[in-house]
């Protein structure tokens, strides 16, 4: 509508004025995968952790130490990693892999030689 900034009476008037859409924030960038972890090394081999991971098949015994799994492991032509089992008393597992599976439903947590 036409305002005009006078009135031969005195009036004041008033109009809904549309405000622009807000400008809509930045989606955050995605955080980066975080890089495994190198752990103390047994017998010469630098192991990479990877959190809430698993490794497909059994490939041996499996051992109340992280240390006894992966001299273990090394040892065994078959293994490829291993694999801890929170549901298992918490038990290091030989495993065959040799892909690591960043899905773990129920919280694995997996070694890999670096």
């Amino acid at each position: 509508p036409d305002v005009h900034d006078w009135s031969p009476t005195g009036e004041t008037s008033w109009t809904v004025c549309e405000e622009p859409e807000p400008e809509p924030e930045p989606e955050p960038e995605p955080e980066p995968e975080p890089e495994p972890e190198p752990e103390p090394e047994v017998e010469g081999s630098t192991w990479c952790r990877h959190e809430n991971s698993f490794l497909y098949s059994y490939a041996g015994a499996s051992f109340s130490t992280l240390e006894e799994a992966q001299e273990a492991c090394l040892a065994n032509t078959k293994c490829n990693g291993i694999t801890q089992e929170p549901y298992n008393s918490g038990r290091y597992t030989q495993r065959k892999g040799p892909d690591v599976h960043d899905w773990s439903p129920t919280g694995e947590t997996s070694w890999t030689v670096c």
